[in-house]
């Protein structure tokens, strides 16, 4: 398989298996209290410890192929390249906090990790403080990538700008959000992140569809 078609591969398949993991898995654990939701994860270890890798697996899917679609349009004499290297590095940023996450939310199952005195709601608390992070520098990338692919006419210059605004709602929406908190606007913050959020999901998808097209011709 050439690296242009896996990187449309990770970028069809990682959303949509990321759905499917919210939707059969960890969507109901939301609204629970961080002690629960460690609770549930001890009774049940392997079970969330498929769920946590899946969903690991999913993100990492989306973040490296954001990555390395980026980094197919740099080169010297394409404008927008230095764009796109730019959200080739927040892309590989994504995947390394995907990551640290990941291995926080895994450490519940360590047993001598709490026999040391470590807690199992913190690190759950700690990870997910973390994996929101990931968002918003995907939220950027996707803004970059948007703009370079626009910039260079390359698969779609519809998409491009779709994908500039999805990615500046992520990021508008988030920031907005951690700054208007104390005032109360922070939900307008959230519906503006949520929609971006959604379209980001959307338009990852297409950029993958896309690369897949372009690799088989």
């Amino acid at each position: 398989m050439g690296s242009k078609m896996l990187t449309g591969v990770m970028l069809v398949v990682g959303p949509l298996l990321g759905i499917i993991m919210v939707l059969v898995g960890i969507g109901d654990m939301g609204e629970t209290t961080f002690p629960d939701r460690a609770q549930k994860m001890l009774d049940n270890p392997a079970q969330h410890a498929i769920l946590g890798v899946v969903w690991a697996v999913a993100l990492l899917a989306v973040t490296i192929g954001t990555a390395y679609l980026a980094r197919s349009m740099q080169g010297e004499q394409k404008p927008g390249s230095d764009l796109a290297g730019l959200a080739s590095v927040l892309a590989f940023l994504s995947a390394g906090v995907v990551m640290v996450s990941f291995t926080l939310e895994m450490s519940v199952f360590d047993t001598g990790l709490t026999e040391l005195g470590g807690d199992a709601a913190n690190m759950l608390a700690i990870g997910e403080a973390i994996i929101r992070g990931v968002f918003m520098f995907m939220g950027g990338a996707i803004l970059l990538l948007g703009i370079a692919i626009f910039r260079q006419q390359n698969l779609n210059q519809i998409v491009g700008g779709i994908a500039v605004l999805f990615g500046a709602f992520m990021v508008g929406g988030g920031l907005t959000s951690s700054m208007m908190a104390s005032s109360g606007s922070e939900n307008i913050g959230g519906i503006i992140w949520f929609i971006g959020f959604l379209g980001w999901i959307i338009i990852t998808v297409v950029l993958g569809g896309l690369t897949i097209k372009q690799a088989r011709n």
